[in-house]
């Protein structure tokens, strides 16, 4: 064969390989972008649903949507599972999706009217339940009645809690068990300032955060950099619903507590080393006038969901508490020991199945239900 027969056949395989090569690489490159897929999450009005927890139908976690209730990732499932405390848990075929946006619905809780009478304690008795998720599905479920009472003249919360737990190991359990129930009692306990009544108040000034109206009318928690959450306010249904990047907010109310520029940065530094482990993120519901005023006494719902990656696994992980104002009153601290007394009991899993349904909470979505029921099958 002439060496010019060989050149010319070696340029045309040199060329296919390198067609071939490129051919592969978009097809990668296609693969890539469908498994960054994002998805867009809003309710019935169009309102971005912030801080959905997201599965597959094994319950093990996929992800969660910011802010502005967004999933950054599918990675790659065909078939998505989404929950929040105020909706109506949803499984989605996402090849289904029109534009990539997944609708919930609300998920209808409210809290008792209670009749306010002249007397020194505020009580309310909050449920609360705890689900640990990682990339194995949920390995850790805590669910029980938290009793708080404030105290007017002094403006203190005190609390008490009766839990139920279960973990997938002893280890594990004895972990969880620290980190969930040192934080329990402090997030569930009824709060003397709804997060909006803060940034609204002087210590919002103070932090530098503050709350405006965007073009659409929603109000907007942000900072001179960012938008740290959003309020919605419903007059006609008398609530206020606010979800907010938690780490961020608190992080400006720590760093205005220091009182010169070499401490400031030092907290600065603490922070940004406590937000590579974890993001904390939160979704509360008051209950408010016609004139948009809430109490203390108006609390309804709240999601705590707290997110990270392990360092040494680079497994990612997702803890949500949710807690429900179930009871109100106004009472004197001899009551109050009664009604303490009358909860110093154990409270079985299937006793707290009979608590929600008595109270109309809403339960656990079912893809996580069932994963959890096989954890205290285990304990059986």
């Amino acid at each position: 064969m002439p060496l010019s027969t060989v050149l010319k056949t070696n340029k045309i395989i040199s060329d296919m390989r390198k067609f071939f090569l490129i051919a592969i690489a978009i097809l990668l490159g296609c693969a890539s972008d469908v498994d960054a897929q994002s998805i867009t999450v809003i309710d019935t009005d169009s309102v971005p649903v912030a801080y959905a927890t997201v599965t597959n139908e094994q319950g093990q976690l996929i992800g969660a949507t910011n802010v502005n209730g967004i999933l950054d990732d599918t990675k790659g499932n065909g078939v998505l599972c989404f929950s929040h405390v105020a909706y109506k848990p949803i499984t989605v075929n996402v090849a289904d999706l029109t534009d990539g946006v997944v609708i919930m619905e609300e998920e209808r809780y409210t809290l008792p009217s209670v009749e306010v009478k002249p007397k020194e304690l505020l009580y309310m008795q909050t449920y609360y339940r705890v689900t640990y998720i990682d990339e194995e599905g949920p390995i850790y479920y805590r669910a029980g009645v938290i009793d708080n009472t404030y105290e007017f003249a002094n403006r203190k919360v005190k609390t008490k809690s009766t839990n139920i737990s279960e973990g997938q190991s002893g280890f594990l359990k004895f972990v969880l068990n620290k980190i969930a129930g040192g934080m329990i009692e402090d997030i569930c306990k009824i709060q003397k300032e709804s997060t909006y009544q803060l940034v609204g108040s002087n210590n919002g000034k103070w932090a530098k955060v503050s709350v405006a109206v965007d073009s659409t009318g929603r109000k907007v928690i942000r900072d001179s950099e960012s938008i740290l959450g959003y309020v919605d306010e419903d007059m006609e249904e008398g609530k206020r619903i606010t979800s907010f990047d938690n780490w961020l907010f608190r992080k400006h109310l720590d760093i205005a507590k220091e009182k010169n520029e070499k401490k400031k940065q030092k907290k600065q530094t603490e922070l940004d080393k406590e937000q590579e482990n974890s993001e904390r993120s939160y979704y509360e519901v008051y209950r408010i006038d016609e004139e948009g005023r809430s109490t203390i006494s108006d609390f309804v719902m709240m999601q705590h969901l707290s997110k990270g990656v392990f360092k040494r696994t680079k497994k990612e992980y997702i803890l949500v508490l949710e807690s429900f104002a179930t009871e109100t009153a106004y009472i004197d601290k001899k009551e109050f020991k009664q009604t303490r007394k009358d909860n110093e009991v154990d409270k079985s899993y299937e006793d707290m199945l009979r608590y929600e349904k008595a109270h109309n909470i809403p339960p656990l979505a079912p893809h996580l239900k069932a994963q959890v029921e096989k954890l205290f099958e285990k304990k059986k």
